[in-house]
């Protein structure tokens, strides 16, 4: 049901560039226990290779930017900060001042 709704919404393309070829879904949230206690279609993405990243590090530094994103975007909901770390799997990766520079969740915008 996650991975229909995911595939649903990004519509056969990557949802950070747009291309068509290469895809995989790709958790956000990972570690031990929390890759399947936080999923959700907001926690999965559709993305190509190239944006997926190839190297270790440029990866670690895609993730934490999605990470902060998806955060951002509970916040914007209305969430509070007991309930978003939950739904983070118990991490904040973002502090108020940081929130307040509007990062923006491309992929659950539309929503």
């Amino acid at each position: 049901m996650i991975y229909k709704a995911v595939d649903q919404r990004a519509g056969g393309r990557c949802e950070i560039c747009g291309r068509r070829r290469n895809l995989t879904r790709h958790h956000i949230l990972g570690g031990r226990g929390r890759r399947k206690q936080c999923e959700r279609p907001e926690t999965v993405i559709l993305l190509c290779d190239r944006c997926h990243g190839h190297s270790t590090q440029e990866h670690e530094r895609f993730l934490h930017a999605l990470r902060c994103m998806l955060q951002s975007w509970y916040f914007r909901q209305g969430y509070t900060e007991e309930e978003t770390r939950d739904l983070m799997g118990g991490k904040l990766y973002l502090v108020d001042s940081e929130i307040a520079k509007g990062l923006r969740c491309p992929w659950m915008e539309g929503r």
